[in-house]
């Protein structure tokens, strides 16, 4: 089915929503246009929880977590639909977002909010019918307010945390720190052993824990012994509801096929009904079964956790068995009839959605969940680790364009060139598909966070959501948890701690930059205003997590990683061998190309004084323009390959990073069972959402504009190419960050007009590699195109977007969100 790109397909590039005509089967186009939808609310997940706290209100914790998911597993609705191959629905609806009772505190301030009612709030909306409102407002909301693990943690919060650290408690509304992004959801970012499920099943893990659970009566076990037997119980109940739940799947399916009167769909009835059967109870025999079982484990694991970015590792890797087995050994199925299945499969990541309170959603805006898969790269002993299904997967995302699942492609320099010219064939559709995880530096990085394990470990890296690096299955990432605004940071330094929006005085007093005789002075302020600020916002983390690991159990999911069954911990606790908390830098190039401003215009050059800044700035330079152009086209910026602009971006990582590795090393500011904070650029579209945080800025930015996203150039300073701009990118000290960081570049769809252009676009990769970059992403539709999207939306309703770390419908943006990305520098040569 994979086809060679047509004439039309040339002269189209970046344009492929109109452009490509798939070749996949009547099937495949079917279930992929029947995710074109709006969202829906889901509220069985809340009756269950609320059904199993009444019932089990007297068992321990974790138990409690158990009961819910074994009453949620039994009593949710199930459904194999038309044409469908892989069984396992999240919701009942096709895109249904559960509601849960931690959302309860937030949706009981929006719904019905006339600006942020889900149904008319300008991003992520999800329709909730009269019906439903009435049982949201009467029943669920009264019986679990003040329940919540977002009311716990407020209630226990010190005045401190809330001030200064909590933006929706804080006075201030644009404090430079963010550490509440987990007030109202399960713990974060997991990636179970989907291999070990693959060929051990969950009978297999079963037996596992009950040899685990017979330790606890050898008579030299004294020490939290019932703890550990309450955490047992709870794995063996949610494993047992797993494998019943596949079940109901395989009794639904036996049930459809006897009514059924087409032959071939009778037969693919009773052929899931048999698969539904066998997995993920036991070890899977083949290419269905095997897809079949991952996609079951990924639905239990958002029943057991509900959350975004639970990402599926190195699929290329662990499926590589069942897909030679199949098409290459035993040809009981064909690639196209594997290809077909894959299709299928990758589908069912589109069929749910998160309902995210209105600012949360603002982050991330277009349902980023971040449901990773990631191909290519290296093996353990260094060869290369593309193969077949590497290649089944790009031919699967060519035939799809869904922004689901995220698809990252490790590349080293060992990549062949078939494969990295098939993804640069997909970056033509304009899907913004794959992005590109460079090797040498993701090597580097797992290096920081894992400094105990081996070259060999550090090579089975994956992406854990949108661009956060990681070792799989030994690893519980908490990797959304705070995020600092450095603009705003640098807005304190330069005005002795107060807040130029509201006047109060939020930070440090650190001096009038009148009397800062010198840039070090400058430097001093901010890094003090950094150290006040990343103590604060470690503080609130600390407590967040700790209520979590109080509340939010996750026992199913702990049994598909690697620790908790060993040491009898949950991951919400400890659990897993490594355990971090995920913090992002934000607004990296405008707080370098302001400091750069200060440095050589008031320092270095001295063509104004402070008085001329500050009153600019302060005015949000209106009046000041010939002082604004000054400070855009009269200084270097960071993006053109400049020593001296690019330094400032590398002084500003470092300065930020000096102080993760500082609260490393504070036992009071991490949870009581250890864990680790690693860092990252910024994710998702939050430049927008930030744009109104700080003030105007040195480097000529007027208020509220958005920053600059993720570690990328600002929009318009990177004149002199990519090759530039990755240039700049390869100076910053990003092997420090051990999440990692996204660098967003936006090409013109000239750039990949013909096959020779393809070839220069897989140096520009290699290149890019060599360098030394971490993730690089790529958007190739042209603003002329965008623009009529926004006119016409109906029109374009599957145009997807690279947003920033992940993919969107283009037409589910706000207008400002749309026009960022139509802002970005497009560049026109290499």
């Amino acid at each position: 089915m994979s086809t060679v790109p047509s004439d039309k397909r040339v002269r189209n590039a970046g344009n492929g929503q109109e452009s490509f005509t798939p070749t996949c089967s009547e099937r495949v186009q079917r279930v992929k246009n029947r995710v074109l939808r709006p969202m829906e609310i889901c509220l069985e997940r809340a009756r269950a929880e609320m059904k199993a706290l009444e019932q089990y209100k007297n068992e321990p914790g974790v138990i409690q977590r158990a009961r819910i998911f074994e009453t949620y597993l039994k009593e949710k609705t199930i459904h194999i639909l038309e044409d469908e191959l892989i069984a396992g629905n999240i919701t009942s609806k096709i895109r249904g977002a559960s509601f849960s009772s931690e959302m309860s505190r937030f949706v009981d301030e929006e719904l019905g909010d006339p600006v942020k009612d889900f149904e008319i709030r300008p991003y992520d909306k999800v329709i909730i019918n009269p019906k439903e409102r009435k049982e949201i407002r009467e029943v669920l909301i009264p019986y679990f307010k003040g329940k919540t693990l977002g009311d716990y943690i407020l209630e226990i919060a010190s005045k401190e945390v809330k001030e200064k650290v909590f933006s929706i408690t804080s006075s201030c509304s644009h404090i430079p720190f963010i550490a509440d992004l987990s007030l109202d959801k399960d713990i974060g970012h997991q990636m179970a052993n989907y291999e070990k499920v693959l060929h051990k099943g969950l009978k297999g893990i079963r037996d596992e824990v009950e040899w685990c659970q017979a330790q606890l009566d050898q008579p030299y076990q004294h020490f939290g012994l019932q703890e550990k037997r309450d955490f047992y119980k709870a794995v063996l109940i949610t494993l047992d509801t797993a494998m019943a739940y596949a079940g109901r799947y395989a009794d639904l399916a036996r049930e459809m096929a006897a009514e059924e009167a087409d032959p071939k769909r009778k037969q693919e009835l009773e052929h899931i009904a048999e698969a539904c059967r066998r997995v993920p109870a036991n070890p899977a025999r083949d290419w269905w079964e095997a897809l079949q079982s991952v996609w079951m484990i990924h639905v239990l694991i958002h029943c057991d956790v509900y959350n975004l970015a639970n990402s599926l590792g190195r699929f290329d890797q662990y499926m590589h068995f069942f897909y030679k087995k199949s098409v290459i050994d035993e040809k009981t199925m064909s690639h196209d009839e594997a290809l077909e299945l894959l299709e299928c499969f990758w589908i069912k990541f589109n069929e749910w959605a998160i309902l995210l309170s209105y600012d949360v959603a603002s982050y991330q805006p277009g349902q980023g969940l971040s449901q990773t898969i990631t191909v290519g790269g290296q093996t353990r002993d260094g060869r290369d680790a593309c193969n077949e299904v590497t290649m089944l997967c790009l031919e699967a995302e060519e035939q799809l364009g869904r922004p689901q699942p995220e698809f990252a492609m490790r590349i080293w320099e060992g990549t062949p060139d078939s494969y990295l010219k098939k993804a640069t064939e997909l970056i033509r559709l304009g899907w913004g598909k794959p992005k590109f995880i460079g090797d040498r530096k993701a090597i580097q990085m797992m290096a920081k966070a894992y400094p105990d394990r081996t070259i060999e470990d550090w090579r089975e890296c994956v992406i854990m959501g949108c661009s956060e690096l990681c070792l799989p299955h030994i690893t519980m990432q908490h990797s959304w948890e705070g995020v600092c605004i450095l603009p705003k940071i640098l807005e304190l330094a330069l005005n002795d701690g107060k807040c130029t929006l509201c006047g109060r005085q939020i930070g440090p007093l650190t001096g009038d930059p009148r009397d800062f005789e010198s840039m070090a002075a400058v430097k001093r302020a901010f890094q003090e205003q950094v150290f006040y600020w990343m103590k604060h916002m470690a503080g609130g983390i600390k407590l967040v997590k700790e209520a979590q690991a109080e509340r939010m159990m996750a026992p199913f999911c702990s049994s598909l990683s690697e620790g908790p069954l060993q040491k009898g911990l949950d991951l919400s606790r400890g659990g897993a061998w490594y355990t971090s908390y995920g913090i992002y830098l934000a607004g990296l190039a405008d707080t370098a190309d302001s400091l750069a401003v200060i440095d050589k215009l008031i320092y270095c050059d001295k063509k104004i004084t402070w008085d001329q800044m500050l009153e600019a700035i302060k005015a949000n330079w209106e009046g000041h323009e010939n002082l604004r152009q000054l400070c855009i086209n009269g200084v270097p910026k960071y993006g053109n390959d400049d020593d001296f602009a690019d330094s400032w971006a590398s002084w500003v990582m470092n300065t930020w990073y000096d102080e993760v590795d500082w609260i490393n090393i504070r036992k009071d500011l991490l949870p009581y069972y250890g864990g680790l904070y690693i860092g990252a650029g910024i994710i998702g579209q939050n430049n927008v959402t930030f744009g109104p945080w700080p003030g105007a800025l040195p480097n000529g930015r007027i208020y509220p504009r958005p920053l600059a996203d993720c570690i990328s150039p600002s929009p318009g300073v990177d004149k002199n190419g990519p090759t530039a701009v990755v240039r700049s990118v390869s100076k910053l000290p990003t092997h420090r960050f051990a999440m990692g960081g996204p660098l967003n570049l936006r090409l013109s769809h000239q750039l990949l007009a013909t096959d020779r252009d393809l070839d220069n676009f897989v140096s520009f990769l290699r290149a890019i590699e060599e360098l030394g970059i971490y993730h690089t992403q790529f958007n190739v539709i042209s603003s002329e195109f965008l623009r009529k999207a926004m006119k016409e939306p109906e029109s374009h309703r599957d145009l997807l977007v690279r947003v920033a770390s992940y993919c969107a419908y283009f037409c589910e943006l706000t207008e400002e969100q749309q026009l960022d990305i139509i802002n970005r520098t497009e560049q026109q040569a290499w």
